[in-house]
This record gives structure tokens, C-alpha cells and sequence, in this order.
């Protein structure tokens, strides 16, 4: 069967009506859940910061292609995600990461741009129905999230080319760099996110060039 894939204002068989009790997107994820920029301020916006988070072991470090990214951790005994409370719901859903918004969907990255498509059997809630895949995100401006996943993704793969060409202790300091400009460096809450992250990526691109 072909893929389909979708734009923000299409219409996806995406909407689980609140999971009606079902968490399984929530357990045994392992390091999958990788978080962006956008999440951290979300975070933040919560009132958690990303150096708390990754202290109390509700966010762990992974390597991603080289470049060390946080991710959701899972409870080791249970396989259940740290923010999962002991009834199934997900205790921080207003201010989730990106990625358990989008699902049931995934991202479609070619020819420098960006669409959706249905993980069709990944959701075990048969009776979805549909909704607007921009709905489903949740975030408004949608087409100014979209962008910023778009040059996220774009910029991930830069930073990655530039480290695959460094020696191991120049690209462990680069790597810490990142991490420490995009994610543990708090964000301004209370003005616009996106402008704070166009800074911060041209100032990394500034001093890689450097």
C-alpha cells in the first residue's frame, strides 16, 4: 500500500479522542523520544528546567548519528515514561514533547521540505477518527512550529557532518557546546521562542566557521 502523505491543513486518521485510557505510546520507548529545543522551553515554560530534568533522571542523554541529544527516559522497572502517572495519563500533556503530539504521525523529511504520514500500525486504538493534522500538533502558529522542525532537522545534520569530520576530543567539546547553547542554556519564557533559536543556531554556525 503507498504511503500518503499530508500537509498541516490536511485531514489524518490521527485523533485517539484522549487515548480513552490506553498509554501504550507511553511505555518501553526506550531513547526514541529525542527532544528539541522547542520541548526544552516547553519544559521550561512547566517550570522544568532541562538541567533538573536530566538531575532527577526523567531525561537522559543519547547519541543520535554522533551528536548527543536528551531524550525521555522510561522507568526501568515498569518500561513506563517518567512523566507517565500511576493511572496511565500523561502528567505534563499540556507542555508534551513534539513527538508524542505528532503521534500517531511521523515526519517525512525530502527535497528540503517537510510532511506527515500515518505510522499506521503503530497506535493500537482502532477507532481513530479524523482531524486536522495542524489540530492534532496543537501548537500555534502551526506553519511557525513546522519551520522550526524543518530547520531543527536541517541544522541536526549540519552539526552532524561537522563532527563526523572531527578528531574524538575536538568533537566531544563540540558536542558539549551544543548541548550546553541549545539545551541547557535557559530560554526567555516570556518572549518568542523562535527568534531565541535562530540566535542561538547562528551563533553556533559563527563559531564553527571560526
Amino acid at each position: 500500500m503507498e504511503t500518503r502523505f499530508y500537509d498541516l491543513n490536511d485531514l489524518a486518521r490521527a485523533d485517539c479522542h484522549d487515548c480513552e485510557g490506553c498509554s501504550s505510546c507511553c511505555r518501553d520507548m526506550g531513547d526514541s523520544i529525542l527532544l528539541d529545543p522547542y520541548d526544552a522551553f516547553q519544559f521550561q515554560r512547566a517550570g522544568n528546567r532541562m538541567n533538573e530534568l536530566l538531575a532527577s533522571g526523567a531525561v537522559a542523554l543519547t547519541v543520535w548519528e554522533g551528536m548527543i541529544l536528551p531524550h525521555l527516559q522510561m522507568k526501568e522497572a515498569s518500561g513506563a515514561c517518567a512523566f507517565l502517572s500511576a493511572d496511565g495519563r500523561c502528567k505534563i500533556h499540556d507542555f508534551r514533547p513534539g513527538i508524542c503530539r505528532l503521534f500517531p504521525l511521523g515526519r517525512n523529511y525530502a527535497d528540503g521540505k517537510m510532511n506527515y504520514f500515518l505510522l499506521e500500525h503503530a497506535c493500537e486504538n482502532s477507532s481513530r477518527s479524523k482531524i486536522r493534522v495542524s489540530k492534532w500538533l496543537g501548537i500555534e502558529p502551526a506553519e511557525d512550529y513546522h519551520r522550526f522542525v524543518l530547520e531543527w532537522h536541517d541544522f541536526r545534520h549540519e552539526m552532524v557532518d561537522i563532527l563526523s569530520e572531527a578528531q574524538e576530543e575536538q568533537a566531544k567539546q563540540l558536542n558539549l557546546y551544543l548541548l550546553r547553547t541549545i539545551f541547557l542554556t535557559d530560554y526567555d519564557t516570556t518572549i518568542d521562542f523562535y527568534s531565541q533559536f535562530m540566535n542561538r543556531i547562528r551563533r553556533i554556525r559563527e563559531a564553527f566557521r571560526d
